[in-house]
């Protein structure tokens, strides 16, 4: 029945066999083996929701049972979070977050797509992804969200999704302010930090990614230590001021540092001086470095990729300048 769909094509009749042969594959390690492939397939090419929704719902018995098996679909299953179907949707977000808040699932970067659940237009999804969040960042002290930060960041920024799920930057703009409202501990921002200035140092042909990595620096509380990071490694980001948005976020930074940090002296001295900095970028003098250092970065591209001419690259830097 289940191997030839086109001939039983009746959602009942479907259901049922599926149901059977999810409690046939429970009986033994060998049987799931055997047939988990086929399972999976249902899980993904069904095109009755009734089906996918009661394979999902019964992966909690799949995991318990067969925990190392299992684990060679996990992409199977966090891929299920782009069904067209609602249902299914949140049939596989209620399982996912269930095996990861019990402990049972390691969280690792395919989480990054029950981040995207955080905007889903459907509220019931979007709520209990908010829930999720909220309550892995209250394990291990905040540490077991903390430590997903980096994939969840690596796999949102810079417009790296597929075509039919592209992230506008207001939407990633609201799942970075929801997330990083749960990091406060001071180790924690610098090491970020220090994650994302060495993004910066790859991000030479994508303003996007720039932006986005910037954007998600200015949502960071800068302590002492971080801001006189943000000194020492000028050089990480400096040539990418010429692109607005990206300046608009330091200059949140600093405004940002003065508010929280106060007028200590020592301080006052590492602000004065990265705000300096910053504004020398903007300048025609900054913007003209940035063009040859663009110019630099695009000779050291592999052979056979075209590389821009001078007037091109300054072209796309005004353009980004604003």
């Amino acid at each position: 029945i289940l191997l030839n769909p086109r001939e039983y094509y009746e959602e009942t009749l479907q259901l049922s066999a599926t149901r059977c042969l999810c409690k046939f594959m429970l009986l033994s390690l060998e049987l799931y083996e055997t047939h988990a492939k086929m399972l999976f397939d249902l899980l993904k090419n069904s095109t009755f929701e009734s089906v996918r929704v009661s394979i999902m719902v019964l992966m909690n018995d799949f995991y318990l049972k067969y925990p190392l098996a299992f684990a060679a679909y996990s992409n199977d299953v966090y891929g299920c979070l782009r069904d067209r179907s609602d249902n299914v949707h949140l049939a596989v977000l209620k399982t996912i977050s269930n095996l990861i808040l019990k402990e049972m699932v390691k969280p690792k970067g395919q989480i990054s797509e029950i981040a995207l659940c955080i905007i889903d237009k459907h509220p019931q999804i979007a709520t209990l992804a908010t829930s999720f969040f909220s309550e892995l960042a209250k394990r291990q002290h905040g540490q077991a969200l903390f430590n997903i930060l980096p994939d969840i960041f690596s796999n949102l920024v810079g417009g790296k999704l597929d075509k039919q799920r592209q992230l506008n930057e207001e939407d990633f703009k609201s799942i970075i302010e929801f997330l990083l409202k749960y990091v406060s501990k001071e180790k924690q921002t610098e090491s970020l930090l220090k994650i994302l200035l060495q993004r910066f140092q790859t991000a030479n042909d994508s303003p996007r990614l720039c932006r986005d990595l910037a954007y998600i620096m200015s949502k960071l509380t800068f302590n002492k230590q971080s801001l006189k990071g943000l000194l020492r490694h000028y050089d990480d980001y400096g040539d990418k001021l010429f692109d607005n948005d990206v300046y608009q976020s330091f200059l949140t930074i600093l405004d940002n540092a003065k508010k929280n940090l106060g007028a200590k002296p020592d301080l006052k001295v590492v602000i004065d001086e990265l705000s300096t900095l910053i504004e020398r970028a903007r300048s025609s003098n900054g913007i003209l470095t940035a063009v040859q250092q663009a110019q630099q970065k695009t000779k050291q591209q592999p052979k056979g990729k075209k590389i821009k001419t001078k007037k091109e690259l300054t072209m796309e830097v005004l353009q980004f300048a604003g």
